[in-house]
């Protein structure tokens, strides 16, 4: 029986795998059947923009091989270079606003102790209404300065974002890894966090295969797995299943996993090769016999 394949995985870790039956390998496994499965990535991303913006450039092609910190794209910053003069100004005001309430704190706390002196308050030289004026004119003061420094950290920070969005407007890898797809052209108007470029990593892969529902109860992770590449001859690796996910797809009924090999595999496994899954040699996979032996206490 040829096998089926479901729609394809939308974060584009390759085609989503789901049961096969292979009778030729079923035959020399017992009566286990296999799941399908494909190689992918271990580590792929889809590089976005951090800031709404609009795309200036490409600099890197589909299937060239890249570097950590390798420039893959531009985006366009005129813009943003205009928000960030804007507010460097802003931020000058507020600080000027902040050192003039600080002074005008300074004079009223000045004028305070010249009126509360213990003479001027015994001999009665100034009336009950001048020191509450005093009084208050050195709580507004006060009210002041903290309003204007509350709003120079505001307008800092407004600061700080701009900058922070002017490096990001370089778009850089974050691993050694392969361009995988352009996702948007020059010239395209980006949201915050749309993709621009995918990438996969380089040098580790992991198997992502699916089980039906009903057998993916007796699935657990560190389960010990048989995986064979079936593009290169049927070379059998092993490996452990790493997680297993949550929920059930609700169109094809199947649970998703994920198995790591137990040692690095050759350099021919590549992402997008098809791979059969079983259980190890001393493992139970989704509740399956292994090898068509028989269970502990059955009779031959």
């Amino acid at each position: 029986m040829a096998p089926a394949l479901a729609n394809p995985d939308s974060r584009g870790n390759g085609p989503t795998p789901a049961l096969v039956v292979d009778g030729g390998a079923a035959s020399r496994s017992g009566n286990e059947e296999p799941f399908l499965g494909v190689v992918i990535p271990h580590d792929t991303v889809d590089v976005s923009s951090r800031f709404d913006s609009r795309l200036e450039e490409v600099v890197v092609e589909v299937g060239q091989s890249v570097r950590e910190g390798q420039v893959l794209a531009r985006l366009d910053t005129r813009a943003l270079q205009q928000e960030l003069a804007a507010a460097q100004a802003t931020l000058q005001g507020s600080r000027a606003e902040e050192h003039a309430a600080a002074l005008a704190l300074s004079e009223a706390r000045a004028r305070k102790r010249r009126y509360f002196t213990p003479r001027s308050l015994q001999l009665g030289v100034y009336s009950k209404e001048e020191l509450d004026k005093v009084r208050y004119e050195e709580s507004t003061a006060e009210a002041r300065l903290q309003a204007a420094r509350a709003q120079t950290l505001q307008r800092q920070a407004q600061l700080t974002e701009l900058k922070q969005n002017l490096d990001d407007a370089t778009l850089v890898a974050p691993f050694d890894g392969v361009v995988a797809a352009r996702l948007v052209g020059p010239g395209t108007r980006l949201a915050a966090g749309q993709p621009v470029l995918r990438l996969l990593g380089n040098g580790e892969w992991k198997v992502r295969f699916a089980v039906p529902e009903e057998e993916a109860r007796g699935l657990q992770p560190g389960a010990t797995v048989e995986l064979k590449v079936l593009q290169r001859g049927g070379l059998t690796l092993m490996g452990a299943v790493e997680s297993i996910a949550p929920e059930v797809d609700a169109a094809a009924r199947l649970v998703f996993a994920t198995a790591t090999f137990s040692q690095p595999p050759p350099s021919e496994v590549s992402t997008g090769q098809v791979v059969h899954v079983r259980s190890g040699p001393t493992q139970q996979l989704g509740g399956r016999g292994t090898g068509g032996s028989a269970p502990t206490g059955a009779t031959p």
